[in-house]
């Protein structure tokens, strides 16, 4: 069974120490409960400022910086005379002190030496690892008065913790260095109690954050709130200064998604350490750093900023998911490290390991998510669509039966309009009739057109051709309404394969659309030329220039506001030149108000025109090899 304090001889209690039960009883309070650091210290220094203690009139403690490797001054404290020994701890416990305390406090802070700096027995004791007396002899440091001196270093565990210093007059020096070997043995099982209980309370903390964890990736957690979680978790259980969290993108970068710590800096370091987490995520495995100077990787300006670092890969099934990194781990005490321990690596790999499962599970639940909102959509557009079938049923029965009556009226308003001589009244009635009759014949056609519209026809056949067939349709129109056409046909283009009639069926209604918007009497100007691998038509006038809202919707079916037209001419040419390999724009420059134009690819075409032996020629290439095989 392991003994609290360590049999010694120059740290066993006197008998008549043992003996004092008041003294015992008092001490005993310094191991009782979970004392925090400072209470700890201060309850050290009031029993070594306390006659039935060490007896010291001052006492300093001086800690230990592993990273720098020297003594810093750290706190003091003045003997309280007329309190029992259990009253001073009391009052240490709750932070009381003298007055004088302040003082001597700001005194000792400014001490920053390394052991060997200070007066003999303070160097000795930190030397030797065990108490020591003696007169001071330098006049540098705040116990300087003192008739005599007397040196305790403490370890916690096996490294050096701190060294406590206190003055003592000549009086009461010989009483207070029997005192010093059993307030050693005191001190560090307190020290030791206490780390005990710190470990406690950290394992305590890293379980509750990993079963918070472990509920949530058992929830309905989205992957945004998962994201924030690991680093609220991953930052407060290390007590780190701050945390950032990349996800792996598609294409094997990576993308930073949340950042954790001071707002002025926290994005910044984040796109910082983006290339130091990129090589975590390729080599997958993890990199922690005590001297973050010295990583070549990081740019000085990030590195001066930064203490330490830890950078942990966060892999599911084998596979990268994403890199989580802390960094400057809170050290509120001077003999701490700033660096991340055993403890703190154990903790922040099983943080993500189980980060990587809750990013795997978030990720199943957002795409669940998307995929119920993508068949939800899909079930209100398949109720759209067959409602919208519905109504196209009713307007294609409505468009047979009109289509009749309408040609009809049409042609025998012709007949009537070609009977009247020049100067008859009734002859711009008639036209009216004519017009109006025209419009709605191209209303029927466009809707029959467009239920009726399929893939193409192909055959060779040359744009220009169907170009002037489609002018000679026009060209009544353009007569009656002294439209001046402007015909620039390129005599270089190639003969296409297309299908005429959907071609021709384009270029009527891009004309019919051009007529629509221009005024009696205006301009339309129609030209084919080729541009590199492509033949361009163009069909412009001058009429008056659309908004731009409504040349927007000029291709969305329904949805032209011009007067005269259901919008749905422009849509079945686009749909005709697409299944082409085409495109069909709208834009305007200069004179020309609106510029309809549509390509059709050149070099598709003499592919498709190839010769039979040509064609076949891969084909035979294949046999051959079989053959000879």
């Amino acid at each position: 069974m392991d003994t609290p304090f360590p049999r010694d001889p120059r740290t066993t209690p006197p008998a008549e120490v043992v003996q004092d039960e008041s003294r015992l009883a008092a001490l005993a309070g310094m191991l009782a409960g979970d004392p925090h650091p400072d209470t700890l210290e201060r309850q050290l220094l009031a029993v070594a400022t306390h006659a039935q203690g060490a007896g010291f009139r001052r006492a300093h403690l001086l800690v230990w910086s592993p990273e720098r490797e020297r003594l810093e001054g750290w706190r003091s404290a003045v003997a309280a005379p007329g309190h029992s020994l259990a009253e001073a701890l009391e009052r240490a416990r709750r932070g009381v002190s003298e007055p004088q305390e302040a003082e001597s406090t700001r005194a000792v802070r400014a001490i920053a030496a390394a052991p060997s700096a200070l007066d003999r027995p303070v160097a000795a004791a930190w030397e030797g690892g065990s108490p020591e007396t003696g007169a001071p002899d330098q006049e540098a440091w705040p116990w300087r008065d003192a008739a005599c001196l007397g040196a305790l270093p403490l370890r916690r565990g096996t490294e050096r913790y701190a060294l406590l210093v206190g003055e003592w007059d000549a009086g009461s020096a010989a009483e207070g260095t029997v005192a010093l070997g059993w307030l050693g043995a005191i001190a560090e099982a307190a020290i030791a109690a206490h780390d005990r209980a710190a470990e406690s309370r950290r394992r305590a903390r890293y379980g509750a954050a990993l079963a918070e964890l472990a509920r949530a990736s058992v929830s309905a957690i989205n992957l945004a709130e998962a994201l924030h979680l690991v680093a609220r978790l991953a930052e407060q259980c290390t007590e780190s200064r701050g945390c950032a969290l990349w996800l792996c993108d598609p294409r094997g970068g990576l993308r930073l998604e949340v950042t954790r710590g001071h707002a002025s800096s926290r994005e910044r370091l984040g796109r910082g350490l983006q290339t130091l987490a990129t090589r975590v995520a390729e080599r997958q495995k993890p990199l922690v750093l005590d001297r973050v100077t010295d990583e070549a990787l990081l740019s000085p300006e990030i590195a001066a900023q930064l203490a330490s670092l830890a950078v942990l890969p966060v892999i599911a099934y084998g596979r990268p998911l994403g890199v989580l990194a802390v960094y400057d781990r809170a050290a509120f005490h001077p003999a701490e490290r700033s660096g991340f321990d055993r403890l703190d690596l154990e903790c922040l790999s099983t943080l993500a390991d189980m980060t990587a499962l809750l990013l795997d599970q978030a990720q199943r639940v957002d795409a669940l998510g998307a995929s119920e909102r993508r068949g939800h959509e899909l079930r209100a557009r398949v109720r759209r669509e067959e409602r919208l079938a519905g109504l196209g049923e009713i307007a294609m029965r409505a468009a047979r039966e009109a289509r009749n009556p309408v040609a009809s009226i049409g042609a025998f308003a012709r007949r009537v309009h070609r009977e009247l001589s020049e100067g008859d009244p009734r002859r711009e009635l008639i036209e009216i009739v004519i017009r109006e009759a025209d419009r709605l014949d191209r209303i029927v056609r466009e809707q029959l057109d467009y239920a009726a519209l399929d893939g193409p026809r192909l055959r060779i056949e040359s744009l220009n051709g169907v170009l002037q067939e489609a002018l000679q349709h026009a060209g009544e129109t353009l007569v009656r309404r002294r439209v001046r056409l402007l015909k620039r046909l390129a005599p270089d283009l190639p003969p296409l394969l297309l299908d005429p009639d959907r071609i021709r069926q384009v270029l009527t209604n891009v004309l019919d659309n051009a007529l629509e918007g221009i005024a009696v009497g205006g301009r339309i100007r129609v030209e084919s030329r080729r541009v590199g691998a492509y033949a361009v038509v163009e069909v412009a006038h001058d009429g008056p220039s659309d908004p731009g809202r409504l040349l927007e919707q000029l291709f969305v079916p329904f949805a032209s506001s011009r007067a005269g037209g259901s919008g749905l001419g422009m849509g079945v040419a686009q749909q005709i030149i697409r299944n082409h390999g085409g495109e069909i724009r709208v834009r305007s420059e200069a004179e020309w108000s609106t510029i309809l134009s549509f390509t059709l690819p050149i070099q598709e075409n003499q592919d498709r025109r190839r010769s039979g032996p040509e064609r076949r020629r891969p084909r035979g290439d294949r046999r051959a090899r079989l053959s000879e095989a």
